[in-house]
């Protein structure tokens, strides 16, 4: 048995020049990011647990496969799915189409966790602006 704990992971901070973007991210199970564990599910899934500081956002962006995204901690998440715009809080889940434009903005006092899970192994992140330390708008996990 493997046991992740989202507070022991070693996060990356991403951002975008001339926005509130700011989130810390890490792929536990994935085999591509660089702060992985290395480690892969059996189906082909990849996990994703990300970090929304207070008046920060997760920039828009597409990604390859569904994703649902499970909000942990947090309150007052501005949730951005294609046109739709809604309210997410802890315990709450948002599934996210392939390739539908989506975002998430922390207009609460606490950081926001999130955890996300994709329908595949291999996922590729497509974003408006370039990420910082990337250095691209396309991320592949």
């Amino acid at each position: 048995m493997t046991a992740i704990r989202f507070d022991d992971l070693e996060l990356v901070e991403m951002t975008q020049a001339g926005s509130d973007m700011e989130v810390r991210a890490n792929f536990p199970f994935s085999p591509a990011f660089p702060a992985t564990t290395g480690l892969e599910l059996a189906g082909g899934h990849t996990v994703v647990y990300f970090e929304i500081p207070p008046e920060k956002e997760l920039g828009t962006h597409k990604d390859s496969p569904e994703e649902l995204v499970l909000c942990l901690e947090g309150d007052g998440i501005e949730a951005r799915v294609g046109d739709a715009t809604g309210e997410l809080a802890a315990g709450e889940l948002v599934v996210i189409p392939a390739m539908e434009p989506h975002g998430f903005r922390n207009t609460g006092e606490e950081t926001a966790r999130f955890v996300g899970f994709f329908s595949d192994s291999t996922t590729v992140h497509e974003f408006e602006e370039d990420l910082e330390p990337v250095g691209e708008r396309i991320l592949k996990t």
